[in-house]
């Protein structure tokens, strides 16, 4: 059964979420809800499917649609220049991040939880954020890491290790 747009944009919606909050900044939160951008990207993914050259790659390229959709935002309704790519960051964590369920309650406790996250990451150093962003959000391997960070694959390891340890304890796990 082939990968339909509907289907990965399903698989992935937590994921996108996660990223969008996390991109939009509290000034972009205050002006728009981080759904009404995800379904923005879902109609572009929709539109733009058959330019995905493989299906294994549908959830790094939903990634970068939403990265795009929050960049061209802050740059036309927010006034800050379009980020670099280079500078992009991916995020995959094993924090409770993402929650499934829905309902007002739900919406809020998420809410929170990435407020805490995103406090969290703004307290790292630039590459300990960098370096978590990139794997843990983005998804990309430690290679694709460290040639984004030019820097070894196992210096992005330790590195890696290091700045989840922060992370952690910035949230008080």
């Amino acid at each position: 059964m082939p990968l339909t747009p509907e289907i990965a944009f399903e698989q992935h919606r937590e994921r996108l979420l996660s990223v969008i909050y996390l991109r939009m900044g509290p000034d972009l939160r205050t002006r728009m809800d981080p759904e009404d951008i995800l379904q923005e990207v879902a109609i572009e993914a929709i539109h733009s499917w058959k330019t995905l050259s493989d299906e294994a790659n549908a959830g790094a390229w939903l990634v970068t649609l939403a990265r795009r959709k929050v960049a061209r935002i802050l740059r036309d309704q927010v006034g800050v220049a379009a980020r670099d790519p280079r500078r992009e960051h991916a995020i995959k964590t094993d924090l409770p991040v993402a929650d499934r369920r829905s309902g007002p309650v739900t919406a809020a406790d998420r809410k929170d939880r990435l407020g805490l996250l995103e406090q969290a990451l703004t307290r790292l150093s630039d590459d300990h954020r960098e370096v978590i962003l990139l794997n843990k959000i983005e998804g990309l391997s430690a290679k694709e890491v460290g040639d984004r960070m030019e820097r070894s694959e196992n210096a992005i390891h330790l590195l890696l290790s290091r700045a989840l340890k922060r992370l952690a304890e910035e949230l008080k796990l």
